[in-house]
């Protein structure tokens, strides 16, 4: 049967995800599209996170999208006003048996587009004097890489979608959709229904509460996760985005001379939200993440020995059962799309996760082979099971970033 072009979309969900996908939307010639969110605009996680940015993941379907990632923050930083992505680089530390692992993958890296430097202790030491590291530490630099301020890039793209003509309904939770002859020809709110040929369900760990609403369910486990950002240095920090493999956290600078730290060492349970009406504004820092920065990550950057703390961002990071993300169309329920799950690298992949959600809305189909991705690959999965069951995070598996 052939694809046919939708003319109206509306998003569900106004977090990066979702914005991005409004964008490449309306880039591929959706006529109308209407952005939902049941609360304002990056309200829930995506102004909570940590902005670190690399294509250096482990396979080739992630590399391909963040390659593609990359482009798009590259562009979104000369068109955008009023946001800058800091390519500063990431710095992906592993102790060197790890890294001697790790040399397929590299060679993959490379082959997909890749352009990273490898660095030793002492040549890590030279080319970022407040870092420090010790001879045997190893690193892989992405010189495409770095970090984007949340707070900047969020505001920026929404002045963008408004300029492009995209409606904004906030505060308008969903509560169904109209279905018929099996496809969803609209998104029920509690103003109403919102007509049109596709809808893109963009929420991340509300996912389940709208999915349900269509018959469908993913099976994923939500962790809080917390970031630390100290009060300003007289001086920038000479950093570059870092993910610590071997102290098991990151860092990265500011744009107003901070450092932001994290770290999921103390291993979290999963989080039950407890229904559609939590808010991210409920969710307290974990009283360990703290100490084991003030205790560990100082070995990595010393500026932050006797650094005051300024403040806090805390959000959940959403891990589905394989810990791949999920894009693409829900089964089921024909003309309506979902884009979710991306652990703890959301706003590393929402330039692409967006287009892929366009490609799939619009065309049919993705630029390259995300079959990894598809919702329907959970089919043999006891969703129910997974879902009540209690899990810490590194029985999961850790990705960063």
């Amino acid at each position: 049967m052939p694809h046919s072009r939708p003319q109206s979309v509306v998003v569900i969900g106004a977090g990066v995800t979702g914005l991005s996908a409004a964008f490449h939307l309306v880039e591929k010639g959706v006529e109308r599209v209407v952005v939902v969110d049941k609360g304002g605009v990056g309200g829930g996680s995506s102004l909570q996170s940590g902005g670190i940015i690399t294509m250096l993941l482990g396979a080739e379907t992630p590399i391909r999208a963040r390659a593609v990632s990359l482009d798009l923050f590259e562009r979104f930083g000369r068109i955008l006003d009023g946001y800058e992505f800091h390519q500063v680089g990431c710095l992906n530390l592993t102790p060197r048996e790890v890294f001697d692992q790790g040399a397929p993958t590299r060679e993959l890296q490379k082959t997909l587009g890749g352009r990273f430097e490898v660095l030793r202790g002492q040549e890590i030491r030279e080319r970022f004097p407040d870092l420090r590291a010790a001879d045997d530490d190893h690193g892989t630099l992405d010189l495409r890489g770095g970090y984007s301020e949340p707070h900047r890039y969020i505001p920026a793209l929404r002045a963008k979608l408004e300029e492009m003509g995209v409606e904004f309904r906030e505060h308008e939770a969903v509560t169904g959709f109209d279905v018929r002859g099996g496809r969803v020809v609209g998104v029920v709110t509690g103003r109403g229904v919102v007509e049109a040929d596709a809808a893109v369900c963009a929420v991340n760990a509300w996912a389940n509460h709208v999915l349900s609403l269509a018959g469908f369910r993913i099976p994923y486990k939500n962790f809080v996760h917390e970031r630390f950002v100290t009060k300003p240095f007289p001086e920038p920090p000479r950093l570059p985005a870092v993910n610590d493999h071997i102290l098991d956290g990151y860092v990265r600078p500011t744009d107003d001379n901070r450092i932001l730290a994290g770290t999921s060492a103390h291993n979290p349970w999963s989080h039950d939200m407890g229904g559609p009406d939590f808010h991210v504004g409920q969710l307290e820092p974990d009283p360990r993440a703290l100490p084991f920065i003030r205790e560990n990550l100082v070995k990595r950057a010393p500026m932050l020995e006797g650094a005051e703390w300024d403040y806090s961002t805390v959000g959940l990071i959403s891990l589905a059962y394989d810990v791949q993300p999920v894009i693409g169309p829900v089964p089921g329920a024909d003309g309506l799309y979902v884009g979710t799950h991306f652990h703890s690298g959301g706003f590393a992949y929402n330039p692409v996760s967006g287009l892929l959600l366009a490609e799939h809305v619009v065309d049919g189909g993705t630029r390259f082979d995300t079959d990894i991705y598809r919702p329907d690959r959970f089919a043999r999965v006891d969703v129910g099971a997974f879902l009540s069951e209690p899990i810490i995070h590194d029985d999961m598996g850790r990705v960063r970033h």
